[in-house]
């Protein structure tokens, strides 16, 4: 019976060994067993480096979806995040940490992140947004696409490096074990270094060269919301639209266009030229309609119009006239 139970103890052992994992990961000294062993598989410092590669990549199609000059407007706002954070994150922090339970490193580091991830969005993002700028082309993505793992990287960097300072309180037993953690919180002199580098050339080809022309791209319109255009016609169309067309409509035009400039019309104020209640006032006279009793003639005789002359224009009038057929004044 003993010998037995030697061979089966003996197996598993052997079984033990052969599950045994050895994470080659830089910096980590510890071994992970099966979970036959009562231990675990899971290696915290692993998870953390995975962590932060997933958050890096995550940047990347954003920076591709949203160009260049909206990126570099979100590193203009990590920058002046952090720049914040070093000003007021200290007298701030110790303010909130005396009102409330916080300690104050903790207050302090909240008060950091608060600047830092309030100016990366509101800032950056935001005026990104607001701003009006054409689409970006290929090249333009491209280089989106690389400015946005650089803002992740960043980000991930200074807040990592606060987690650290007033949190751990610069113990770095963590960031031993935590290699891409470590990069990015000990890298961030390098990698400023590395993008003012880069963006040098840039900036100097922009300023000697330009902007080149922006491409607008147009798509093409549906049939039934295409703007209506009345085709022009100088004259009239002389015979009538086929039967298998629909009837075009037209407007005309002058032959040729107006060889100087139509003068403006002056508004003149009105004024009384003559005196009022004058011979030569007609308009404000009233309307006098006179008539001459008709004279009795004897019986036998004829009522004959005498002829007359007008004594203002001289002009022949009849007898039972009131006003002169000429001039039109009163007799």
């Amino acid at each position: 019976m003993s010998a037995g139970k030697n061979a089966a103890r003996s197996a598993g052992r052997s079984q033990d060994a052969a599950v045994v994992a050895w994470y080659a990961w830089p910096g980590v000294r510890d071994r992970r067993v099966a979970p036959t062993t009562g231990r675990s598989l899971v290696n915290p410092y692993l998870l953390l480096d995975v962590l932060l590669l997933i958050l890096l990549a995550l940047f990347v199609p954003i920076g591709f979806w949203r160009g260049a000059q909206r990126e570099v407007l979100v590193t203009l706002g990590v920058l002046l995040g952090v720049v914040l954070g070093e000003f007021w994150a200290g007298p701030w922090g110790q303010d909130l940490a005396s009102r409330s339970g916080l300690s104050e490193n903790g207050g302090v580091f909240l008060v950091a992140m608060l600047f830092l991830v309030g100016s990366t969005f509101l800032v950056g993002y935001g005026l990104g947004a607001a701003l009006i700028m054409p689409a970006p082309g290929l090249a333009g993505r491209l280089a989106g696409a690389l400015v946005a793992a650089g803002n992740g990287a960043l980000l991930l960097g200074f807040s990592l490096r606060d987690i650290r300072i007033f949190l751990l309180q610069n113990d770095v037993g963590l960031f031993d074990r935590a290699i891409v953690a470590r990069l990015l919180s000990e890298s961030l002199g390098w990698l400023l270094l590395g993008g003012a580098i880069a963006f040098l050339p840039v900036i100097v080809y922009l300023a000697l060269f330009g902007q080149g022309p922006v491409a607008v791209e147009y798509e093409p319109m549906d049939e039934e919301f295409e703007r209506q255009q009345t085709p022009t016609r100088r004259y009239p169309p002389r015979a009538p639209a086929s039967a298998g067309r629909p009837p075009v409509a037209y407007k005309t035009e002058p032959p040729r266009p107006a060889a100087e400039e139509t003068r403006p019309i002056r508004v003149v104020e009105e004024r009384q030229t003559h005196p009022p209640k004058s011979s030569t006032d007609i308009s404000s006279m009233d309307t006098a309609v006179l008539a001459r009793r008709p004279e009795r003639h004897p019986a036998g005789q004829s009522a004959e119009p005498l002829a007359g002359r007008c004594p203002h224009c001289h002009a022949q009038v009849r007898q039972d006239d009131v006003f002169c057929p000429r001039c039109g004044r009163i007799l």
